[in-house]
């Protein structure tokens, strides 16, 4: 558009007031209520985007040294060990249900015929020795509990999972689902992993029958009940 046309637009002579220009037809202002309701509503819009208005807007943590998430994570409560860990139960439960309950399910009860239930089960809380060998090397074949057979295959465990996180998971196991037992150290696990490390094959049930049903690993400490370390929390 030329500056001659946009002066014949814009600055018509008023004919009522004369000196004073006058907008062409269709291009009247904006009226200032409808500029400040427009702002309200793109404010609005703005804050219902970012799921709402909290204190954390003006938050020093935004915009302070540590503004990346990943500089507040490593800076946090948590990860400077301010806040308490999760305990060992927790670490067991989660474990348990990431890795276990697809075959003994959540509550424990197992299914028929497939995998045995591990609620008040003999070999749950009988000695720790024979409960060890199953989880890191795995069981195959039919096993008979309280008269009831089960035919399928525990895999082992011993490459999947850490001496912190097996121990966990027993130990939630084992006071849990009705039963009612010690917890299984860390070092019994360790024990037991360099015992057993020559064997390639899963054991069968005439092997767990050669075991003693109270026969115990040797004991380490025991890990606090209400506390679990950070490396069983993290899985190291």
């Amino acid at each position: 558009m030329s500056n001659d046309i946009r002066s014949r637009l814009y600055h018509q002579p008023d004919s009522r007031h004369p000196g004073h220009p006058i907008m062409a037809p269709g291009l009247a202002p904006i009226p200032i209520w409808l500029i400040v309701l427009c702002s309200v509503w793109i404010f609005w819009a703005g804050v219902a985007f970012n799921g709402g208005l909290s204190a954390s807007y003006f938050s020093a943590e935004n915009y302070g040294p540590y503004s990346a998430p990943e500089q507040r994570e490593r800076n946090s409560p948590v990860a400077n060990g301010d806040l308490e860990k999760p305990s060992i139960t927790e670490v067991g439960k989660a474990s348990f249900l990431q890795n276990c309950s697809g075959c003994h399910q959540a509550d424990g009860l197992g299914v028929l015929g497939a995998y045995p239930p591990l609620a008040r089960s003999p070999y749950i809380n009988g000695g720790t020795r024979r409960l060890v060998m199953i989880v890191l090397k795995g069981l195959q074949g039919t096993v008979t509990l309280e008269g009831r057979e089960f035919n399928g295959t525990m895999p082992a465990w011993e490459k999947a999972l850490t001496d912190q996180k097996i121990a966990a998971i027993l130990t939630y196991v084992r006071q849990n689902f009705g039963n009612d037992a010690a917890p299984v150290t860390i070092e019994q696990i360790a024990t037991a992993r360099k015992e057993f490390s020559s064997r390639t094959e899963p054991w069968v049930e005439a092997d767990l029958l050669a075991v003693p049903a109270d026969a115990e690993l040797p004991r380490g400490p025991v890990a606090n009940p209400r506390r679990a370390s950070s490396d069983a929390a993290v899985g190291r």
